[in-house]
């Protein structure tokens, strides 16, 4: 989770600089659409400029790989958090848009429908996955 949460905090550290410059607040938070399928969020993670896609099981081997914690660690925690039903990727919004440039500031957050927080609709079972395998933050 170290470098999933690093990735995401700069991805939306990321959005925020982006939105400073373009006079937007849309990037404060990790916006995604939660209603996008799989196949959307690539398109639009890999054809867009405003969004980002992260995968969780490439972050998991990527904190394995820097030695964060071990293979069978690494393992653990992907199946833990595969376990939850959570999504396998994340494309998260890194440009404004929406209504006043907020992307999540004007709909219903965490219901997973529409615009959601990562953290607020999965951040339970984010972390869940890493402390059942024994990884402390």
């Amino acid at each position: 989770m170290h470098r999933f949460t690093s990735r995401l905090g700069a991805s939306v550290a990321m959005a925020a600089a982006i939105g400073l410059a373009t006079a937007t607040t849309a990037a404060a938070h990790e916006c995604f659409n939660a209603s996008r399928s799989a196949q959307g969020n690539l398109k639009a993670g890999s054809n867009s400029n405003a969004w980002f896609t992260i995968v969780v099981a490439d972050e998991i081997a990527a904190e394995v790989e820097a030695g964060l914690y071990d293979a069978a660690t690494g393992e653990c925690v992907l199946a833990a958090y595969e376990a939850t039903g959570s999504p396998s990727s994340f494309t998260v919004k890194i440009r404004g848009g929406g209504k006043d440039g907020v992307v999540g500031g004007h709909n219903n957050t965490a219901n997973h429908k529409g615009i959601d927080h990562v953290f607020a609709a999965h951040g339970a079972q984010i972390g869940g996955a890493y402390a059942s395998c024994g990884v402390e933050f």
